[in-house]
């Protein structure tokens, strides 16, 4: 029970990695608030969660929209209180993943909700927390592409590397505060972000990670044989936004199956 009566907020939390964070920050005693863009997904998992006994709220949010970053902070600390835990998770990937074809109207909107609405969210979350005289954590969603622009990835991996460092920024003006920010980057995990990936080279819906794998094993470039899970990378976030992560901040933590010292 590390976040027991702990106010959590976590974007992007309808599917995939989101999901996962949700429900074991739930299981440990967390109040969390499930901040989607869709509802069906977002109201989907705050009912999973209440129906185990958990505490749960939906709260429809597009991170890219200043307005509700802001009512969501609002609609938050009125149900539970001043902000004790931030994850930033929502993203979006480009519909065409080559540079050279990639439109800046397709840029910006990536930007827009990846590296724009993250650091919003953060420092939205991250002020509250100064006012109120929290001493919490925030913890970001980054990715191994943003390390290594290896295959396709024309805008998300550039947005994700910025979110990587201004996690590193932002953890070090709120640091007087007592307020720690890292990153998690995973490496291949089997969610909806591969699905444009999918369609762009005529795959069947959820293969690409198994292809990606196989590949990657094939070349020597994954220590671990196999997808990571959306829990494996919760419990990542999970330890980063607790106690025993006291001493950790401005720190991106590579949960890839190794993955990354290959790249």
């Amino acid at each position: 029970m590390r976040f027991k009566d702990k106010h959590i907020i976590i974007t992007g939390a309808g599917t995939g990695i989101g999901r996962g964070i949700a429900h074991l920050l739930a299981d440990e005693g967390g109040r969390v608030v499930i901040a989607n863009r869709n509802r069906e997904n977002g109201e989907r998992v705050a009912g999973e969660i209440k129906e185990k006994g958990g505490t749960a709220l939906y709260i429809q949010t597009d991170v890219s929209q200043d307005k509700d970053i802001a009512c969501l902070i609002q609609q938050a600390t009125d149900a539970f209180g001043p902000v004790d835990v931030a994850v930033s998770n929502a993203a979006i990937s480009e519909s065409a993943s080559s540079a050279l074809e990639l439109g800046m109207e397709e840029w910006d909107r990536v930007f827009a909700v990846n590296a724009r609405g993250s650091f919003a969210f953060c420092r939205a979350c991250g002020q509250n927390m100064v006012d109120c005289g929290t001493h919490g954590s925030i913890v970001t969603v980054a990715t191994l592409m943003a390390r290594s622009g290896k295959g396709m990835s024309g805008a998300y991996a550039p947005s994700k590397a910025a979110v990587i460092m201004f996690t590193k920024t932002l953890a070090k003006s709120l640091a007087p505060m007592g307020i720690r920010v890292n990153c998690v980057s995973p490496g291949v995990v089997a969610t909806d972000i591969y699905n444009r990936v999918e369609d762009e080279m005529m795959m069947e819906r959820g293969t690409f990670a198994d292809w990606l794998v196989e590949e990657s094993v094939k070349n020597g470039q994954l220590l671990i044989p196999r997808a990571g899970t959306a829990e494996e990378i919760a419990a990542a976030v999970a330890f980063l936004a607790s106690d025993a992560a006291s001493y950790i901040t401005a720190q991106n933590l590579s949960v890839d199956g190794g993955m990354d010292w290959c790249w």
